[in-house]
């Protein structure tokens, strides 16, 4: 049995969980393809060579409140060709892949079924299905939900020391504490357990975090969408908007094969990184800058997930962003970001039945119904219902997309329910493709940055104090870039 990976330091407090064995029988394997180009080089001749063995651990952490059902049944369904298409695409056999699911409701007293249910981590694929199969979308409180919770439970899972290691977090709620209107925990998640800090050690142990936002819901929250951002770019990860719950595998698969692929070039350059970071000391974005000209000169590629952007960018959100990145906690970034006056949605991913409603500040007043309409609990507003079918994965195409599922009302604004919005016109379907492309500016910095993060103590605003080998060596700072979200995504923008 290989070695587990376990959380040695700063162990993050217990909470109400449910735990469900599962099995770890090896899924059969199947020859891997690769895709290869003629004059790209995959890195440099010299230094160590990525081990193509190397395992993949990819846990899910799945919202399993009540508007979640689409999700959870396209992750079901999709399994076994998001299993099949990673191993294809990576050049991975199956049995080197494990998959893990930690489902997530809320504390007490705003859900008491669960708060966390964790499946563990399996090779077996069909166990896999029967642990979705096992979800019941239900439940859930005050809008925000105990994600928190879930990513301190992913932090110290049994992950294989060795493994590319993926964390997929698939919500469509804010967690609590970071200022949401109505949050019934609103000093943050009621087992003292701090998100930010939870990101800066899974940076620390190479741990990359992915946020699917289940949209148009998400973004009606009114800092859940920066805040996400923020977590993901502390570990060099992404957060992509997803529109239509079928293409649920695609964004899955997509993600897994990019980080993999990111993984390869990471064990090519990472020692001549720390030599020249934390050994030489020259300044971190000198070293990016190398970095991206020497991909250049030798048409480096890689497998590269591209999601168009359905957000609309502004400076204010990118500043939210680097708030919530740079605060040493929930409690720090508090009262310091700046409030999104306009729809975050571009006007071609949003229905043309309805209005998304007001963006701006909401009123201390509680939400209030129509009159003579009866008011609904604060959770039945992000249950939705949407349908969805397969969705194949073939490189660049416009996905048949199924309208998507009306968003909620802004929290703490007043909502008329009997005017809910027609989805007679469906909004814009998103383009998604997995493609070789050349290294870019932001894979470039994820190399650089997830390198210098595995060998260092990740603090808080970004400073990296370095660790083993490097020990004593004088500490840097993080460089503030542009989020990963704008970066990455902004195909279609």
């Amino acid at each position: 049995m290989p070695n587990p990976f376990r959380a040695t330091k700063n162990l993050f407090k217990s909470k109400p969980t449910m735990s469900t064995s599962s099995s770890s029988t090896p899924a059969p394997t199947t020859e891997p393809t690769a895709d290869q180009s003629t004059d790209a080089q995959p890195g440099p001749a010299e230094g160590p060579k990525y081990d193509a063995s190397k395992p993949l651990d990819i846990l899910f952490l799945q919202d399993a409140t009540g508007s979640q059902g689409p999700y959870i049944s396209s992750a079901r369904s999709a399994i076994q060709s998001i299993c099949t298409k990673i191993s294809e695409s990576a050049s991975l056999s199956q049995g080197a892949i494990r998959f893990g699911l930690i489902a997530f409701r809320d504390h007490p007293p705003q859900d008491t079924s669960f708060v966390t249910k964790n499946f563990g981590f399996t090779s077996d694929v069909g166990t896999m299905i029967t642990n979705l199969a096992s979800l019941v979308a239900s439940g859930g409180g005050d809008g925000p939900e105990a994600s928190t919770a879930a990513l301190a439970d992913a932090l110290n899972m049994e992950w294989e020391e060795d493994a590319v290691k993926i964390v997929v977090l698939i919500t469509d709620a804010a967690p609590h504490g970071i200022g949401e209107p109505g949050d019934g925990f609103p000093n943050g998640s009621p087992d003292q357990n701090d998100p930010l800090e939870i990101a800066r050690q899974m940076a620390e142990r190479g741990i990359t975090l992915y946020v699917v936002a289940c949209e148009p819901s998400l973004s009606r929250y009114l800092n859940a969408v920066d805040f996400y951002k923020a977590l993901c770019q502390i570990t060099s990860g992404r957060m992509v908007p997803l529109l239509n719950a079928a293409q649920l595998g695609d964004f899955i698969v997509g993600s897994a094969v990019e980080t993999v692929e990111t993984e390869k070039l990471i064990n090519e350059y990472q020692s001549t990184i720390l030599e020249d970071v934390y050994g030489q000391g020259k300044p971190v974005e000198e070293v990016i800058q190398q970095m991206q000209q020497k991909m250049a000169e030798r048409k480096t590629e890689i497998k590269t997930f591209n999601v168009e952007n359905p957000y609309e960018q502004s400076r204010e959100s990118e500043s939210n962003v680097n708030v919530w990145a740079q605060a040493k906690s929930l409690g720090n970034a508090k009262g310091k970001t700046q409030a999104i006056q306009t729809p975050r949605l571009k006007k071609a991913f949003q229905s043309s039945g309805g209005s998304y409603g007001s963006y701006g500040a909401p009123p201390p007043a509680p939400v209030m119904a129509r009159p003579g309409a009866s008011a609904r609990p604060m959770q039945q507003m992000r249950q939705s219902v949407s349908s969805f079918g397969k969705s194949w994965f073939n490189g660049s195409r416009t996905p048949s997309s199924a309208p998507a599922p009306p968003a909620p009302a802004a929290y703490g604004a007043p909502v008329d329910y009997a005017a809910a919005p027609s989805y007679a016109s469906a909004p814009q379907a998103q383009q998604v493709s997995l493609m070789s492309q050349q290294v870019d500016q932001s894979q470039t910095n994820r190399i650089v940055m997830q390198s210098l993060m595995r060998n260092a103590k990740v603090g808080p605003g970004g400073v990296l104090t370095p660790t083993g080998e490097y020990s004593g060596a004088k500490g840097v700072q993080m460089p503030q870039v542009k989020s990963e979200v704008s970066d990455a995504m902004d195909t279609g923008a």
